[in-house]
């Protein structure tokens, strides 16, 4: 890494349409906080460079590479610029409906597009990143984070001050589960939502459903308590989003295996469409008790 090039990713994806409202540039950031066993990125799960070999289904080598490239600032403002035409608008009114109570409620799906960042765990570098987005929001381009929220408070309160969308994990809230399988700490992953949603700045939570880890009746109860619990005081909760299990990181664990990293590929269980239907309703069921009327979606990627 030279002085100037300060920012570590492995890839940016264009014109995607599951990583926010609109269309848009994903960047995928390296390095993560935690460990999810079931993680569909594990490529950017460690922050240095990882060979990688691929092969075909004989076992012959196709591609052999590196994850993990350095950019920039300005490097990385070149990229995400390109799409810029793709993006739409984001005014100060962009997205935003007024409700009875005169509270100015945002509309995710008439949001623009934009630029998102993703990883691993983006947030852990918000402070190289913060050159970028003063850019990006100097021009009005939408910004959004996938993050899980296991991020300093001084990386916290930069990504505030920037990014106007936050897509927040709820994974496993039980104290001993969340440290033994994420490997993250549970106190801290609370007070950083709790700052997040002090500030104002819009949510949506998506809630992983996977066999074996985050599917349980007790996970499920404190998940939905706490969503119960935070729609009665806040307002900018946009969406809740079901996210089904899946097995698209499956070759990418492979590739880093065959390419001589230490690596453990997930064991995937499998959730049945009965078991997400059954979930929505139970969420769907809480907030209405509350008089809440934030969307539930089952989303698929």
């Amino acid at each position: 890494m030279t002085p100037e090039k300060k920012i570590f990713l492995t890839n940016i994806q264009r014109f995607s349409l599951h990583d926010g409202p609109g269309i848009r540039t994903t960047v995928f950031l390296k390095g993560c906080s935690i460990h999810c066993p079931w993680c569909s990125n594990p490529e950017n799960l460690v922050y240095a460079e990882q060979t990688y070999i691929k092969k075909d289904k004989d076992g012959k080598v196709e591609e052999t590479g590196t994850y993990g490239k350095w950019y920039s600032i300005d490097e990385l403002y070149a990229e995400v610029i390109r799409d810029r035409a793709f993006y739409g608008s984001c005014g100060e009114t962009a997205g935003s409906d007024n409700q009875e109570d005169g509270h100015a409620q945002i509309v995710l799906d008439i949001l623009p597009g934009g630029v998102t960042f993703s990883g691993g765990e983006c947030m852990l570098q918000m402070k190289p990143l913060e050159p970028l987005l003063e850019r990006l929001n100097a021009e009005h381009i939408h910004t959004a984070v996938e993050t899980s929220l296991f991020c300093s408070p001084e990386q916290l309160v930069i990504a505030i001050s920037h990014i106007d969308l936050f897509y927040v994990d709820i994974k496993i809230l039980a104290p001993e589960l969340c440290s033994s399988v994420l490997g993250g700490r549970p106190d801290i992953y609370r007070e950083n939502l709790m700052t997040l949603l002090a500030s104002g700045k819009p949510v949506v939570f998506r809630l992983p459903v996977i066999g074996g880890y985050t599917d349980s009746v007790e996970n499920r109860g404190a998940i939905i308590a706490m969503i119960k619990e935070l729609v009665q005081w806040n307002r900018n909760i946009l969406r809740v989003e079901i996210l089904k299990e899946h097995n698209l990181g499956t070759n990418k664990y492979q590739s880093l295996i065959d390419g001589g990293n230490v690596i453990r590929p997930p064991e995937y269980n499998g959730v049945s469409d009965e078991l997400m239907d059954q979930y929505k309703k139970e969420i769907e069921e809480e907030l209405r008790i509350v008089g809440s009327s934030v969307p539930v979606e089952i989303c698929k990627i």
